[in-house]
């Protein structure tokens, strides 16, 4: 099967149990919002995701309502109202304690958490819901605890236990299960998800006293290769594959690139970059980039982001540094280092992200900011077959077959 998902794993290490195949594929699914994309919601997520600052005229943009307060399974909590982004996700199945449930998968985080019997029936309406007491394998992780924060507080907590998860068919007995007591409306509202599924490093994990491995981390030692594949595309259904390679799916040699993992990422250096039929350019201060599948936007440095806007008629980066351009612009394709010897061409249609007005469009690729870190999200992963090595601590590019 194919999927897209966020992970994390137990205190007490999980024992991978043994499977009869030694790779597996995880298959998603395309969940369309009637609504189209919302730009500026994309880049409000991003921002939030890393903890950063949003710029005032992103939130201003951001229509926030009346605050809903509810009972949590703790006796009180407050769960804000904001609104959901409406854009297309891509979800798949996993089997907790038996239970299925739709996740995300997102290689920019640690944490596998679930919505759960511990929240209230008016959070839950409308998603599958995992019950541990329906499970036999559940076991409580006593003190343990776990909080998800973005840069405006919003998020997820709760409690922590182990049970058996089974995704594509690999299953990891005593994973590391987050139980979410606590969750801000944008979880709540987004029915068609059940979850996070997070395959960064656990050094990430924000479980406490003690953080756990991820699924990954834990089903590693039993697949014939340390591996996992993205294989997402654009306008199709894509999938996530553990264990194996597909040599189908990709044009040409992978180029693999080390990757840092200081900061719990999977991180590589990215500085030179080309537009169009241009000259490779360096960009003289880079920061180092992140392969994250849970972003949907790339955000870049400054001088990367103005070169390549600066080829297309029409084009504004507004003071806050969103870049909009007209609808009907033709824009080049994009050249992208990923480590010291491979340039990503991402094609110019994809550069284009969303509609902002009727003839104004939200790019692709926005401003980082000057956070230090450039984060390479959808936009590049639906150009690019990317292969994760946990055993080589390496990360391989090559273009969709």
């Amino acid at each position: 099967m194919f999927l897209s998902v966020l992970i994390l794993i137990p205190s007490v290490l999980a024992a991978p149990t043994q499977i009869e195949e030694n790779s597996f594929t995880v298959h998603r699914r395309a969940v369309a919002s009637p609504a189209g994309r919302n730009g500026i919601a994309a880049l409000d997520r991003v921002f939030k995701k890393y903890g950063w600052a949003v710029p005032e005229r992103i939130n201003s943009k951001i229509h926030v309502p009346q605050n809903i307060s509810t009972k949590n399974a703790e006796g009180e909590g407050t769960v804000k109202a904001t609104p959901e982004e409406a854009d297309t996700s891509f979800l798949s199945p996993i089997k907790v304690g038996g239970q299925t449930l739709m996740m995300n998968f997102d290689t920019g985080s640690s944490d596998l958490w679930v919505f759960n019997t511990n929240l209230p029936p008016q959070i839950t309406r409308g998603h599958a819901v995992y019950d541990p007491k329906k499970s036999s394998t559940f076991k409580p992780m006593p003190g343990a605890r776990w909080k998800i924060t973005y840069g405006d507080s919003s998020g997820a907590s709760g409690v922590v236990g182990t049970d058996v998860v089974n995704i594509g068919g690999a299953k990891v007995a005593g994973q590391a299960i987050e139980l979410a007591t606590t969750v801000t409306d944008s979880f709540a509202e987004d029915v068609d998800s059940d979850g996070l599924v997070g395959l960064g490093f656990g050094s990430i994990n924000t479980v406490k006293p003690q953080q756990q491995k991820t699924f990954f981390e834990n089903v590693m030692p039993t697949l014939d290769r340390p591996v996992f594949t993205a294989n997402l595309r654009h306008h199709t259904l894509g999938s996530y594959e553990f264990g194996r390679i597909d040599s189908t799916q990709f044009k040409g040699p992978l180029t693999y690139t080390k990757v840092d993992p200081s900061r719990g990422f999977w991180q590589v250096e990215s500085t030179s970059f080309a537009v169009g039929d241009g000259e490779k350019q360096t960009n003289p201060n880079s920061s180092p980039a992140i392969i994250d599948s849970g972003t949907t936007l790339m955000l870049a440095d400054d001088a990367v982001v103005r070169s390549y806007w600066r080829q297309v008629e029409g084009a504004k980066m507004d003071e806050e540094g969103t870049v909009s351009f007209p609808c009907v612009a033709d824009l080049p394709d994009f050249h992208i280092a990923l480590g010291p010897s491979y340039m990503a061409t991402i094609p110019g249609e994809l550069m284009n992200f969303a509609r902002l007005a009727p003839n104004r469009c939200m790019g692709g690729m926005q401003s980082n900011q000057g956070q230090g870190i450039q984060i390479y999200g959808g936009v590049l992963f639906k150009s690019q077959f990317v292969v994760f090595d946990g055993g080589n601590g390496t990360v391989g590019f090559a273009p969709h077959a």
